[in-house]
């Protein structure tokens, strides 16, 4: 139960450090299986481009992954360590932050237990992207405000620890603003209000904004592709976009039906706790505003996630207290959460065998399984295609690719020294910002969906040479895709390549 006003809670149990390590090494398990993502591959590559920012993210995450790619290799068991650990810690949190809401051990226990059940956990955890990594620092920057807010009387130590993690969190993603913002208007509506007439979180957020100064520096230079990359997320460019109309279901499904109880509970208490001492209240209130925000203006349904640890520990208590007083409610709740597990593996982790039918019911709500599968065929397929080049051609060859995932993998490939490529190109996102070709470079392999008369305009002549193929029964994007064999292009690179660019 949330109890306003009392003292910190006992030590963090033993058993929330257990339950987060039990949920590391389910991740370590499968974390070899299937293969790359697309998104791993081209943070890799990004954070081989030293520079301030990339068009579709900061720079954290790329420079993280390339750093640890340099220690570890195309090891893809290896690779996937640390989001791995981060998605403990973000479990760590939940036991955290019930600790701070002045919950027993077992609700404190509980509450990291329903954060280790999220799907989202699952889902994120088990690749290096973005968004593990952004769930763990935005959920951290939470768990400092909370402190900073009920401390009495009002302490430096939380509130630089909220600016630090903000800013941190800002250099992952930029969605870290939006969910501080909306929480600062949950504060006017319900309070405390009075910490904010105190310097102590303006000086905060002028830390935070300090931090990820470099990245929006460098967005407002380049004219804020970020903003044209969000506009394509909304209108449903991006495989895990989602329509405004499923918003609300996909974001039930990526917390998990049983677990979506839970953070239910949980808002409903922080809302209705006494209007005199709701000291949480902005919790839900923040949230609920910046689930109208992703209505309104279209979003993916994990970006609620830097909510989940707090509003998980808001509800765990009366959850765990309720299943406590009945041995039936005991059995119950064990066969809820076991079902809970059970379908919130098969539809997040690589567990089925790659085009079966168990695996096309996973692909459904995750896509990003299928993401994962067919990359070695699709870098066999072109590197086939290169190696028919007539020998007096090679030197003027490139690879333009249509997209960053072919561009990561094949860049990579490249670069690993085992595939022979030509050197490979893209004008999407970071790609293009990383300049054209050389003058020299007049042929090209294509790979990938670019319009017929695009290519038409670009080269002289362009012909079908292959396909890429997915492994049998898993329909994603790249699945079909041709590549040709495109020979003297018809305009210099400099013209050439602000027609390349695609941003999304």
């Amino acid at each position: 139960m949330v109890r306003v006003g009392q003292a910190r809670g006992p030590r963090l149990p033993t058993g929330v450090l257990v339950t987060a390590g039990v949920l590391v090494i389910a991740l370590m398990v499968v974390a070899g299986w299937y293969g790359f993502h697309r998104d791993e591959y081209y943070f890799v590559v990004t954070g081989q481009h030293p520079a301030i920012a990339a068009p579709d993210n900061p720079m954290l995450v790329p420079y993280l992954a390339a750093g640890w790619y340099a220690l570890v290799g195309a090891n893809l068991w290896a690779f996937r360590i640390l989001p791995a650990l981060a998605a403990g810690s973000y479990v760590v949190l939940g036991g955290l932050i019930g600790r701070e809401f002045s919950s027993s051990r077992a609700h404190q226990l509980g509450a990291a237990a329903a954060t280790g059940l999220l799907a989202i956990v699952l889902a994120t955890g088990h690749l290096f992207g973005t968004t593990v990594f952004d769930m763990l620092a935005t959920a951290a920057a939470l768990w400092m405000l909370l402190r900073a807010l009920r401390s009495t009387p009002q302490r430096w130590e939380p509130w630089i620890g909220f600016g630090v993690l903000t800013g941190v969190a800002m250099e992952i993603k930029v969605l870290a603003a939006l969910v501080m913002l909306c929480c600062l208007a949950g504060i006017l509506v319900l309070g405390p209000r009075r910490p904010l007439a105190s310097a102590k979180p303006w000086i905060a957020a002028v830390i935070a904004l300090v931090l990820a100064a470099p990245n929006l520096l460098w967005q407002a230079a380049h004219g804020w592709p970020q903003l044209v990359i969000a506009q394509d997320i909304a209108s449903g460019g991006s495989g895990s976009s989602t329509s405004r109309a499923a918003l609300i279901p996909v974001t039930a499904l990526e917390i998990g039906p049983v677990i979506c109880l839970v953070l239910v509970i949980g808002v409903v208490r922080l809302v209705r706790m006494p209007w005199r001492r709701n000291r949480y209240g902005w919790l839900a209130a923040g949230f609920l505003i910046f689930l109208a925000l992703m209505l309104a203006s279209g979003g993916k349904a994990y970006y609620p996630a830097a909510f989940y640890p707090a509003l998980m520990a808001a509800g765990a208590g009366p959850v765990v207290d309720w299943v406590s007083r009945r041995p039936w409610r005991r059995i119950l709740g064990g066969l809820l959460v076991a079902v809970s597990i059970i379908i919130t593996v098969g539809l997040t982790l690589p567990v089925f065998p790659v085009g079966s039918a168990l695996f096309k019911v996973g692909m459904g709500p995750n896509p990003d399984m299928g993401e994962t599968v067919g990359w070695d065929g699709y870098i066999r397929t072109v590197a086939t295609v290169a190696a028919a080049i007539p020998p007096e051609e090679q030197p003027h060859t490139i690879v333009l690719a249509s997209n960053y995932g072919e561009a990561g993998a094949l860049y990579l490939a490249r670069a690993g020294g085992t595939t022979r490529l030509p050197p490979v190109y893209s004008g999407n996102n970071a790609f293009w910002y990383w300049g054209p070709p050389p003058e020299s470079a007049t042929d090209a392999i294509v790979v990938g969906d670019f319009p017929a008369a695009q290519l038409h305009a670009w080269y002289a002549s362009c012909t079908l040479r292959a396909r890429l193929h997915s492994p049998s029964g898993v329909g994603n994007s790249e699945d079909g895709a041709p590549v040709q064999w495109c020979t003297g292009h018809t305009m210099p690179w400099t013209r050439l390549w602000p027609q390349v660019e695609k941003l999304g």
